[in-house]
């Protein structure tokens, strides 16, 4: 049984975020299409890293671990980033806001230090 990844806009309007690829690692979970004030994407359990990415610019990303059958949540937050929020049409951040089972069992997901994500994770 794999885990998952659930993703809420938070006090951001979703169409802020239309366009937005959502990574985990090197691999692209889907884009969002600025519709949804939440997503949830099918991941494998493990150590990953969540990101948003929109052409070369990338938002801050959140490390954390996902047991198998529990669904990592995870709110994106609006950031201050002078100059560049003005050319690159603004930069966002990912902080963990907790943990769903999925199935019945102990609570199965942290945040972690990106030191402690696999290079080929």
């Amino acid at each position: 049984m794999g885990a998952a990844v659930e993703i809420s806009t938070g006090d951001i309007d979703p169409t802020h975020l239309e366009g937005k690829h959502v990574m985990l690692g090197d691999t692209d979970l889907g884009v969002l299409d600025g519709s949804q004030q939440v997503v949830q994407f099918d991941i494998p359990s493990g150590k990953h890293v969540l990101y948003l990415k929109d052409g070369l610019t990338t938002s801050g990303a959140v490390a954390f671990r996902v047991q198998a059958g529990h669904c990592a949540q995870v709110t994106i937050a609006d950031t201050e980033a002078g100059i560049f929020s003005a050319i690159f049409g603004g930069w966002f951040a990912l902080n963990r806001s907790g943990d769903h089972r999925l199935v019945d069992g102990t609570p199965g997901a942290e945040e972690i230090t990106d030191d402690e994500v696999p290079v080929d994770a």
